[in-house]
């Protein structure tokens, strides 16, 4: 007992001590008491953390009021200060032998973080919160990073000349800038723009991330139940907003849209159900679309895919002839098999063109429905 306090007291009358800092590294000896009130009345800075802790209202202040334009209900702070300071307060817990008391950079945090819940009515976790605050004493100023929202949904495409992707911007490859106002994509009307535009505005996000589940061609219709699609949200500031299931766009509508917790890892199997006009070089008969059913239920290879994450067969397929030169095929496939490819001479195999002896174009193919396995 009387070592510790003889420490207390060498520390107290040889350094400028603020009451936190005092309270926390003589908190388990004696002089504690006698300690705060010499502290109080001293007009000099503190030599460990130069009175950072009568910045704190500031902070919290400043803090709240950008919080205001956010929906959360957790939040995890963390905080950055002058290397300086943490080594001062190692300096003196070193010198003196000071052990199992608070740092000084989780006394802050501690502090701020009480300042912030009881405005906000929130909670601070470290696990997955609804927001990251990054409090940076150096200047005052903080940064604020929200947890992604990820949205499933599906949508029809009403309209031809439509491109399904967006090209990324040049300026940020995708990431979000100034020039293509934090979307990452450049100016146009494509799916992706429509999807996003409605995200952006309606939760008030930097950017929309889209996982698509296949892919269509800029002519293509896409009809039925529409295409399966999971949207990642990016620093949203409304994640409250109440999502209705079913949104027209216009050209796009949007249904079964929610939020869900997380997005599934890994590919997503599906079927396409796909209506195909083709045109042919040399007329064909019955005896020719005949040959398109010994497409069912066998292999169809690409010689070019390196991936192969696993084959791809056509279900079910239904034909008509519409003229001398041309036919329409209906089918059921796996997803992943590009069409055009299916239909015209490629290194797909087999495709209709190598199967019927003929040079087959595929003029128009739209998409009836998508069923996810």
């Amino acid at each position: 007992m009387k070592s510790q306090l003889s420490t207390s007291v060498k520390l107290i009358q040889n350094y400028d001590l603020c009451e936190h800092c005092s309270g926390r590294l003589v908190s388990k000896t004696p002089v504690k008491k006698h300690q705060v009130k010499i502290s109080n009345s001293s007009k000099k800075k503190c030599y460990i953390c130069k009175n950072i802790f009568d910045t704190l209202d500031l902070m919290a202040l400043n803090i709240i009021e950008k919080l205001n334009d956010f929906h959360f209900k957790t939040f995890h702070l963390g905080i950055i200060l002058k290397p300086s300071l943490l080594e001062r307060d190692d300096f003196i817990k070193s010198k003196f032998k000071i052990q199992g008391v608070e740092n000084l950079k989780f006394s802050i945090a501690r502090q701020l973080e009480k300042k912030i819940s009881r405005r906000t009515h929130t909670t601070r976790i470290y696990d997955d919160p609804d927001i990251f605050i990054e409090a940076n004493f150096k200047d005052i100023s903080c940064k604020l990073r929200t947890k992604p929202l990820v949205v499933y949904g599906r949508y029809n495409k009403k309209i031809r000349n439509i491109s399904q992707k967006q090209s990324s911007c040049r300026s940020c490859n995708g990431i979000g800038c100034h020039n293509c106002e934090f979307k990452g994509i450049v100016s146009g009307k494509t799916v992706e723009s429509s999807i996003s535009d409605f995200f952006i505005n309606k939760f008030e996000c930097n950017q929309v991330k889209i996982n698509w589940i296949g892919g269509e061609d800029q002519l293509s219709l896409v009809m039925g139940n529409g295409r399966p699609f999971f949207a990642k949200l990016i620093n949203p500031k409304k994640r409250n907003k109440l999502l209705r299931k079913t949104c027209d766009l216009k050209d796009i509508a949007l249904s079964e849209l929610q939020k869900i917790s997380v997005q599934p890892k890994g590919f997503v199997r599906f079927k396409s159900e796909v209506s195909i006009t083709v045109e042919t070089k040399k007329p064909i008969s019955s005896t020719h679309l005949r040959k398109l059913k010994t497409l069912v239920n066998i292999p169809i290879l690409n010689s070019t895919d390196e991936k192969k994450n696993f084959t791809k067969y056509i279900y079910q397929i239904n034909y008509k002839k519409l003229g001398k030169n041309q036919f329409h095929l209906d089918i059921i496939a796996d997803g992943g098999i590009p069409i055009k490819s299916l239909i015209e001479k490629s290194d797909l195999t087999p495709n209709i063109s190598d199967l019927m002896k003929n040079t087959c174009r595929c003029q128009q193919f739209d998409f009836k429905n998508i069923l996810v396995c």
